[in-house]
C-alpha cells in the first residue's frame, strides 16, 4: 500500500519518521509544525480510507469528491518515498534550509586561493587522544570564528557542500574555506569536508546508479584535494522508506577504498542516525564500511513531537542515548569502539504546551534555541532537572500560553561525554560549533573531560591572542545599565573596539591611534554613536590591535543587553 498526504485546515501535520527510520507510535512520534496533514491510504483493493497521522482517527469511511478521486487514481503509482520526502525534516536539513539565504562568512574563505598549509603529521610516540569533532556551519559570525579554542578540538567539519543526484557537487558555499583550513592546520586540527544530500529519492538516485556514484567519487576527491582537507563526512539523510539504507554500506565501502587509494590518509566518515527504528540499518556493517561514524545523538524530539521532552535523553523508559551506544550500536561498541564518535546537541527544543506539567502535550512547535540562549532562558525562568532522562528543562507563561524548553547544559553534556569515555569510543562531537556563542561552559567542559592537546591547563577566563593580547569578558553579562569591557595589550600600537548587533551593523566604536601597553578599558551604556538607546539582544564587541611592526590581531566576545 502506498500513501499520499494532503493538507487540511487543522493545527499541525504529523510525520512518523525522522533521522532516517520509522518510529513506533506513541508520545515520541514526530509531528511537524504547520497545517495538520491528513493522509489518504489506498490499499491494493483500491478502497479509499482517510486517517490522520496522529492518535486521532476518523471512525467511519469518508466519500471523496469525484475530482479528488480522479487525482488520486492518476497518481496511484507514486512511490511512498515521495510522501515521506515531503514531510521529513531532520535537524541538519532544518538548519540548512533556515539559513539558505545567509552569506558564507568571509573570514572563513579568506582570499579564496588553495590552502597552502598541510596538516602536520603527529609526532612519533604521541599517545592517542579522544577525538573532539565539531560541525562548523557556514552561517556562524566573525565574532565566534575568532574565539574558537583550537586546542580543545581535533576535527572541524565545514558544513556543507551540497551534492546533486547526478553525482556532481551543487552549492559549495565558497569552498575551499582557505582561511579556516590554514588556521586549523596551523593548530593541528583536521578539516573534514561535509557532503550533504537529503531525501529518500535523492539519496537512492545517487547511490543506486553506477555512473552517478563514480561521478560523485571523482567530484568529492577533487574538492578534498582543492581544499587540502583531511577527509570527508557523508551526511546523507532520509526516512529510508525506499530501502536506500540497505545500499549505503556498499556505497561507503567503495568510496572509502577509492579515496584511500587516491588520497592516502584521507578520513571517510558517515553521519549515522542514533536509532534503527524500523530495522533498516546494518550498523555493524556501516561501521566496517568507512573509517568511523558520527552518531547524531539528538533529535529524539523536535518539531514533530506531540509531547515536549528531551532531544537527547541519556536514560529513560524508551530509547535514549545509552541504548543507542549499548543497544543499536552495541556490537560496534563492544568490538570496535574506535569506530564511533558520540555527537551531542548544542541546541534545545521549544514548544507551546497545553499545561506546565513536564512532557505536556504540544500545541505548536516554536523553534530550536541555541545553547547560549537556553542557558539565559534557564537562568531567567528557573531550570528544572528531569531525573528520568538526566536532562534540564524550563517552562514559562507568555501571551497566555505555556512554553516548555528542553535542552542540554554542561551537567547533562558531561554525562554524555562520560558515557562515550567509559565505553572507549573514538571521541565526542557536537552539532554545532557556534551555537554556544560567547559562552565558555562547553569549552571548559571539554577541557575537564578530554583535556587540551597542548599543556593541560584550565580554560582561561579571557580570550587570549598571540604574544599576550587578551580580551576579558564583559561585566556584568547579561547587563542592563552598562557593561565594563577590558583588554590587555602586549605593547604600544593602534587600537579599535567596535560593537556590532546580530546583523553585523556597527553600533558603537572607540579608537586610539597611539595606545600604550598594558590594560585598556571601556564602558558601554547601551547606546549607539548618536546616543540613542539600543534594543535588547545579543551584541558582539571586537578588538582590533595593530602593533608598530604592522602585525594586526583581532579578538571578540559577546554581550547580552536586557532592557
Amino acid at each position: 500500500m502506498w500513501t499520499l498526504g494532503i493538507d487540511v485546515a487543522k493545527r499541525r501535520h504529523r510525520a512518523t519518521e525522522a533521522h532516517g527510520a520509522r518510529r513506533p507510535a506513541g508520545p515520541s512520534d514526530h509531528p511537524m509544525t504547520g497545517e495538520e496533514r491528513v493522509r489518504i491510504s489506498l490499499p491494493a483493493s483500491g478502497i479509499l480510507r482517510i486517517f490522520t497521522m496522529g492518535s486521532r482517527r476518523l471512525r467511519s469511511p469518508c466519500l471523496l469528491p469525484w475530482w479528488l478521486t480522479t487525482v488520486l487514481l492518476l497518481v496511484y503509482s507514486a512511490p511512498l518515498s515521495a510522501a515521506a520526502d515531503e514531510v521529513w525534516r531532520g535537524p541538519h536539513l532544518s538548519a540548512l534550509e533556515a539559513h539558505r539565504q545567509h552569506p558564507v562568512l568571509a573570514e572563513l574563505i579568506g582570499d579564496g586561493t588553495r590552502p597552502t598549509r598541510p596538516m602536520r603529521p603527529a609526532a612519533k610516540g604521541t599517545a592517542a587522544r579522544p577525538v573532539v569533532f565539531g560541525f562548523l556551519p557556514y552561517w556562524i559570525d566573525a565574532t565566534y570564528y575568532y574565539s574558537i579554542d583550537w586546542e580543545l578540538l581535533t576535527h572541524i567539519a565545514p558544513f556543507s557542500v551540497e551534492v546533486n543526484t547526478d553525482g556532481s557537487l551543487g552549492d559549495d558555499r565558497g569552498w575551499p574555506w582557505t582561511a579556516l583550513i590554514d588556521a586549523a592546520h596551523a593548530r593541528g586540527v583536521r578539516v573534514i569536508l561535509t557532503a550533504t544530500l537529503f531525501g529518500d529519492s535523492q539519496v537512492l538516485s545517487l547511490i543506486g546508479d553506477e555512473a552517478r556514484r563514480q561521478r560523485f567519487f571523482a567530484s568529492i576527491r577533487d574538492a578534498v584535494l582543492e581544499g587540502n582537507a583531511d577527509g570527508v563526512n557523508i551526511d546523507f539523510e532520509g526516512p529510508g522508506a525506499n530501502g536506500w539504507p540497505s545500499h549505503i554500506n556498499g556505497f561507503l565501502a567503495e568510496l572509502t577504498a577509492y579515496l584511500h587509494a587516491e588520497i592516502p590518509g584521507c578520513e571517510v566518515s558517515f553521519a549515522a542516525p542514533p536509532v534503527d527504528w524500523a530495522g533498516r540499518w546494518d550498523y555493524e556493517g556501516l561501521a566496517a564500511s568507512c573509517d568511523y561514524l558520527f552518531i547524531m545523538g539528538y533529535a529524539f524530539t523536535g518539531s514533530w513531537s506531540e509531547r515536549a521532552g528531551p532531544t537527547a535523553p541519556l536514560r529513560g523508559t524508551g530509547r535514549n542515548i545509552t541504548t543507542t551506544v549499548t543497544g543499536d550500536f552495541g556490537a560496534v561498541t563492544r568490538r570496535h569502539p574506535e569506530k564511533l564518535i558520540l555527537g551531542v546537541p548544542f541546541y534545545g527544543c521549544r514548544w507551546r504546551t497545553t499545561s506546565s506539567e513536564a512532557r505536556a502535550s504540544t500545541s505548536a512547535f516554536v523553534d530550536y534555541p541555541q545553547f547560549w540562549a537556553t542557558l539565559i532562558g534557564a537562568s531567567t525562568h528557573g531550570d528544572l532537572w528531569d531525573t528520568a532522562s538526566q536532562t534540564p528543562w524550563y517552562r514559562y507563561r507568555e501571551d497566555g500560553t505555556w512554553k516548555q524548553v528542553w535542552h542540554d547544559d554542561p551537567a547533562s553534556l558531561g554525562l554524555k561525554f562520560d558515557l562515550a569515555l567509559e565505553h572507549g569510543l573514538r571521541g565526542v562531537g557536537m552539532w554545532a560549533l557556534g551555537y554556544e556563542s560567547h559562552r565558555v561552559e562547553t569549552w571548559e567542559l571539554l577541557a575537564r573531560k578530554i583535556g587540551r592537546r597542548s599543556a593541560p591547563t584550565a580554560v582561561a577566563a579571557q580570550v587570549a591572542g598571540p604574544a599576550g593580547l587578551r580580551l576579558a569578558p564583559g561585566y556584568p553579562n547579561p547587563f542592563n545599565g552598562g557593561a565594563h569591557l577590558r583588554a590587555h595589550l602586549p605593547g604600544a600600537g593602534e587600537l579599535e573596539l567596535t560593537i556590532y548587533d546580530v546583523l553585523g551593523r556597527h553600533v558603537r566604536r572607540w579608537r586610539q591611534d597611539q595606545a600604550a601597553a598594558g590594560p585598556a578599558s571601556w564602558f558601554w551604556d547601551g547606546t549607539d554613536a548618536a546616543g540613542r538607546a539600543v534594543a535588547s539582544g545579543v551584541y558582539a564587541y571586537r578588538l582590533r590591535y595593530r602593533d608598530w611592526g604592522g602585525t594586526e590581531r583581532v579578538l571578540s566576545r559577546r554581550l547580552v543587553l536586557v532592557r
